[in-house]
């Protein structure tokens, strides 16, 4: 469990600058702020069971790019696949701590669909596939990005939906953990477009994140809380680009 979701306070103060914050030229400070609502909010069950477009745009909102190529397989050529498999998923309200194994192991339709994206051999990586199926269902699928996987113990993605879904089941603070995250989006106005796993993903990400601007950043926001050793650096990463 990452020791940063302990700090109550400071992961609250986190969390609402990441959806909240704004630069002096009065930008958001994250463009993953954006990443739940670009191009129509994620849970717009009108498009629940497609990629679309705008799914393409909103992770791009994650620091992330779909090639051209990429982007004619998911919309166009394997459009009709990707229809098939996220129908035979669970539903955009269903969350991963509820769902049975069969649900995310190898062979689900989930699974398949991650493989499907990734087996283009254009681009479209563990990362990036994983914020686009994140883009679709928020409640089922965590973001991985290195960031987190470091943080997480994990050198790549394998296991990653097994050990979240772990995770939001142990107690943080009296409160099994996805408990704790909703009740922080929803303190923070941000419920219920976005999910404790999207909560969990900025919160860990901003305070483990190599990026000078950010952690610059947090600090400000540590030291206000008085919680200035709750951040934690990861000194072997290379510096990520800010989301």
């Amino acid at each position: 469990m990452p020791t940063i979701l302990a700090h109550a306070e400071l992961a609250f103060a986190l969390l609402r600058d990441y959806y909240t914050g704004t630069l002096q030229s009065g930008r958001p400070a994250f463009t993953g702020a954006r990443f739940e609502t670009l191009g129509g909010p994620w849970n717009d069950r009108v498009h629940a069971g497609e990629i679309t477009a705008g799914d393409l745009a909103a992770v791009s909102c994650l620091s992330v790019n779909v090639p051209g190529s990429a982007a004619v397989r998911v919309l166009e050529t394997q459009a009709a696949e990707i229809r098939e498999h996220l129908r035979d998923m669970p539903g955009p309200d269903v969350p991963l701590w509820e769902v049975p194994d069969t649900e995310i192991v190898k062979g689900s339709a989930a699974s398949q669909l991650w493989w499907l994206l990734r087996d283009g051999k254009d681009g479209l990586g563990r990362t990036t596939t994983s914020k686009l199926m994140a883009r679709k269902r928020a409640n089922l699928v965590p973001v991985y990005d290195s960031v987190v996987g470091n943080v997480l113990g994990l050198r790549n993605a394998t296991g990653h939906w097994e050990l979240m879904r772990t995770l939001m089941v142990t107690e943080v603070n009296g409160q099994l953990l996805h408990q704790y995250l909703d009740a922080m989006t929803t303190d923070a106005g941000l419920a219920p477009l976005v999910t404790p796993l999207r909560a969990f993903d900025a919160v860990v990400w901003y305070a483990h994140t190599s990026n000078s601007r950010v952690r610059e950043r947090a600090q400000r926001i540590a030291d206000k809380t008085g919680q200035s050793d709750a951040l934690s650096p990861l000194d072997n990463a290379a510096p990520d680009r800010s989301r």
